[in-house]
């Protein structure tokens, strides 16, 4: 059996189509990514996996139970992190933990017991002293992660877990997912951070427009998706008209990052390119190889590269 199981679903919202026939299946135990740009329908999706909005057709299953149809069930089963964090800013951790713990009719002894298992695959031991108003973002997304948890959910659904977190706390916040695929955890996780779906997903719906464009793990994607490897030459900007010239047999694109060159080989083209530039008196900035992404595979698919749809 699924862990969820999305069936023919669609959604709308007066003229806009949230969701326009979705399929998908997760396995029990995996880490499933939906990539996709904003306004993709991710977040209606996982509302409705969630039990928190009801489909105008097609049904979800999680776990064999329908999430319109039993909603407590799926409250039981389910535990979801949504985009803003729904903290009380006046409350401690501590506090807001108590709070989320009556709501599931935990007793003083289960609380206590599965706080300290939160506190420390979380950190969470300052935390719980403060205010939550006072936290910052990551702070306040460990917090919320941890009272998504502590009914010790089957399901774990978090949507665009680290929106607004720097580098660093984007790294701390996917070791806390790897524990949590440690534990034999089905999460379902939606970002438009390809680097993330990429390092922390077993598969990935990349989606579009409220449609499931294509369903696969990343490597197998890119692959069949992402299209050729490219050498990715950088030269100062008056010697690039001349780098243009001499790299012609290469047939050279201009690109943000600089100038690119599509192959099958990338390893043996960029001694060839270097030597060339070289040549002509050109001595690059950098030569670097660039194997296809998952933003190549989106780019081919719909047209649009995701991080431009995003901004």
């Amino acid at each position: 059996m699924p862990a969820v199981e999305v069936v023919d679903v669609s959604k709308r919202y007066g003229d806009v189509v949230a969701l326009d026939g979705v399929i998908l299946s997760v396995e029990e135990g995996e880490v499933f990514g939906l990539l996709g740009p904003n306004g993709a329908g991710k977040t209606t999706l996982m509302e409705i996996v969630a039990g928190l909005r009801t489909p105008d057709s097609g049904k979800v299953l999680v776990l064999g139970h329908d999430a319109a149809k039993e909603p407590e069930e799926i409250r039981r089963l389910v535990g979801f992190n949504p985009q803003e964090t729904l903290l009380y800013d006046d409350l401690t951790g501590y506090e807001n933990l108590e709070f989320v713990a009556s709501l599931f009719s935990m007793s003083r002894e289960e609380f206590k017991e599965k706080l300290k298992e939160l506190t420390e695959l979380l950190g969470l031991e300052e935390l719980l002293k403060r205010r939550a108003g006072k936290l910052s973002g990551g702070q306040r997304r460990r917090l919320s992660l941890a009272a998504s948890l502590l009914h010790t959910p089957s399901v774990i659904i978090l949507d665009e877990p680290t929106v607004g977190l720097d580098p660093d706390a984007r790294r701390d916040f996917w070791g806390f997912i790897e524990r949590l695929r440690g534990e034999g955890r089905t999460l379902l996780i939606s970002t438009h951070y390809m680097e993330e779906a990429d390092e922390l997903c077993d598969r990935v719906a990349i989606m579009d427009s409220g449609r499931v464009v294509t369903v696969g793990p990343p490597d197998e994607l890119k692959a069949k998706y992402g299209g050729l490897s490219k050498v990715v030459v950088r030269v100062r900007m008056r010697q690039l008209g001349r780098a243009l010239e001499v790299l012609k047999p290469f047939s050279p694109q201009p690109a943000p990052e600089g100038l690119e060159i599509a192959t099958e080989d990338p390893q043996s083209l960029v001694p060839d390119v270097v030597s060339t530039l070289q040549s002509a008196g050109i001595h690059p900035e950098s030569v670097e190889m660039r194997l296809p992404t998952l933003e190549d595979v989106f780019l081919n698919l719909t047209g649009k590269r995701l991080v431009e749809v995003v901004e």
